[in-house]
């Protein structure tokens, strides 16, 4: 399960880059609050509702909290200090990974 899980989370994360932009790192430390918030929530919403239903769960656990989104940028924030080279659909994956407690590759 946890495979099929990983394996999921990786072409979503590249399907949802495509369709909502992929911003660097660079240009992710570059946006308002705003635009963050905004990219987070178009990003993350429908991936988190995937995971539930993979995980046969009925808590949603990014779209069920209506603060979920202050984590989520505080999370790629971070991810992106720490990896300058990658992108903040590599953040949000991380973000997600943990919030649903998915193991690391």
């Amino acid at each position: 399960m946890a495979v099929l899980l990983v394996m999921v989370m990786s072409a979503q994360t590249t399907l949802g880059a495509s369709l909502f932009g992929d911003h660097s790192c660079q240009s992710w430390q570059g946006l308002g609050h705003v635009e963050k918030r905004a990219w987070a929530n178009a990003f993350l919403a429908p991936l988190s509702l995937t995971l539930k239903g993979l995980q046969k769960s009925k808590e949603d656990k990014y779209n069920d909290d209506p603060k979920a989104d202050e984590a989520a940028i505080m999370s790629i924030d971070a991810f992106c200090l720490r990896h300058p080279d990658l992108g903040a659909a590599d953040g949000a994956g991380h973000h997600l990974k943990k919030l649903f407690e998915i193991p690391a590759n």
